[in-house]
């Protein structure tokens, strides 16, 4: 018997959301603002922020990856342009509330360089800088439509320009976020507002939805064995969500390669901080040790660390589980000597030689492999389930969701009450079809190796240093 169908919550409700990461707490903060007295109740397996979460991952509990980028430059993707536009004046408000706090900032506003090659804008960035300017942001863009107009703008660059990388545009309005602050931030906000959280423990840990009668979830059941009930469940796990119930071949748990440099002060200071913007290099069809022929590299300036970061946005590493039938994140949490995978690291190395040999030099301070939780068409998966009663899911980030999290939740609260909309529509369930990635990644191939085997084995930590991988190129 099918569920019927999807009813949204009376006042008073209780809603338990599993996840407190950015979908999961944006959602708890939008729904505590509603005067309708739910009773909202987040549970999670980590404490918040959680070490191994895509937005606040960590490899030891005094080290995070807190840098994600915060951008509008989103191609034809307009839903996605138009929520990055309403997300910029709450992270700008978020500012003004932290630093009255005496904290580091949520978000820099650096602005955002991408490089393009070959005398060209392909695609992607002429119709990013396109839409933004029909938008109303024109002024944020500032383009170098010459080699020499990027080195006199940004010098920093100049070995990069020397290696193809001659057009760029800078999107001022752009910049990267202190994930790890603004997650603490909104979790400071919901339990002002009375939130519950459940966290750290098998308490807080699921283990299976309690579902009765052809569908009907009635809450959750955790670890400890204790039955917790509820009016509505919103599973907002990330890339755990394929594991924990059937997706119907709609999401895939993906890992993707992240590093960090931490260069000396004074290179720090005089290269990477001042004036140095997130950038992001489009290259394509660069170098024999690439298997996939299309990639997106993309860094940081230092963080208040003095940290230096760079990924890649590709098509990432899949981790079967025992069945084969999903991938499943491996982490650092049960596998703290992970690196990062070795035909990863080698095209690192490789790109990095020609884009920011000043990084290059710099021995690989830490690595670790980021868990997206990839749509089959790159949108979000903001929706009822359709095997289930009084269960939504609020997933499939596709390695694009951290900068919305001001935003986000606003949009999955409409969900939740049944709003139609334009966001509502975009990300309602439906089947799995051809496959496809989001927008900065359009054109990437979706082969993907499996994380820890063949060519993907782990780096060794000996690897990591500045000339062990330089020599072989």
């Amino acid at each position: 018997m099918s569920p019927a169908p999807y009813q949204p919550p009376k006042n008073g409700a209780k809603i338990i959301i599993v996840g407190g990461g950015s979908f999961g707490l944006s959602t708890a903060h939008a729904l505590s603002l509603k005067a309708k007295g739910y009773d909202i109740h987040v549970y999670d397996r980590e404490k918040i922020p959680a070490s191994d979460a895509a937005s606040t991952g960590k490899r030891t509990a005094n080290e995070r990856y807190i840098n994600k980028i915060v951008r509008m430059d989103y191609g034809d993707d307009l839903i996605y342009q138009q929520l990055a536009c309403e997300a910029l004046p709450i992270w700008r408000q978020w500012n003004e509330e932290v630093k009255a706090e005496g904290k580091p900032l949520v978000y820099n506003e650096t602005g955002l360089l991408l490089f393009s090659r070959n005398g060209k804008f392909p695609d992607y960035e002429r119709l990013s800088m396109q839409n933004i300017r029909a938008a109303g942001y024109g002024h944020a863009i500032e383009e170098l439509p010459t080699p020499e107009s990027i080195v006199k703008r940004f010098p920093q660059f100049a070995d990069a320009v020397a290696n193809g990388f001659d057009i760029a545009y800078l999107n001022k309005y752009a910049g990267w976020c202190y994930s790890t602050g603004a997650v603490v931030h909104l979790y400071e906000k919901c339990l002002r507002n009375g939130v519950q959280f459940h966290q750290n423990g098998p308490h807080s840990t699921l283990k299976e939805l309690i579902v009765e009668n052809g569908g009907q979830v009635k809450g959750i059941r955790t670890v400890d064995g204790q039955d917790h009930l509820a009016d509505l469940v919103i599973l907002a796990t990330g890339a755990w969500t394929a594991k924990l119930i059937d997706m119907e071949g709609t999401l895939t748990a993906t890992g993707h390669a992240v590093v960090h440099f931490k260069p000396d002060t004074e290179t720090c200071e005089n290269y990477f901080t001042k004036d140095f913007p997130v950038w992001s290099g489009d290259i394509s069809h660069l170098g024999k040790a690439h298997q996939i022929p299309w990639q997106r590299y993309y860094g940081f300036p230092a963080n208040h660390e003095g940290k230096v970061k760079a990924a890649c946005h590709a098509a990432g590493y899949l981790n079967m589980c025992e069945d084969g039938k999903v991938s499943v994140p491996r982490t650092k949490v049960g596998n703290p000597d992970d690196t990062l995978p070795h035909n990863s690291l080698v095209e690192y190395r490789e790109f990095l030689g020609k884009f920011l040999p000043k990084l290059n030099e710099l021995d690989i301070s830490d690595s670790r492999v980021c868990w997206y939780s990839d749509s089959f068409d790159g949108d979000f998966i903001i929706s009822p389930h359709p095997k289930y009663q009084n269960l939504i899911v609020a997933t499939g980030d596709s390695g694009h969701g951290m900068k919305f999290i001001p935003i986000i939740g606003y949009k999955i609260a409409q969900v939740v009450e049944a709003v139609d909309n334009e966001y509502t529509r975009a990300w309602a369930w439906r089947s799995a079809g051809k496959g496809r990635l989001d927008s900065m990644r359009l054109l990437t191939k979706t082969d993907r190796h499996e994380l820890g085997k063949g060519v993907a084995r782990f780096a060794k930590p000996e690897e990591l240093k500045a000339n062990a991988i330089k020599a072989k190129l």
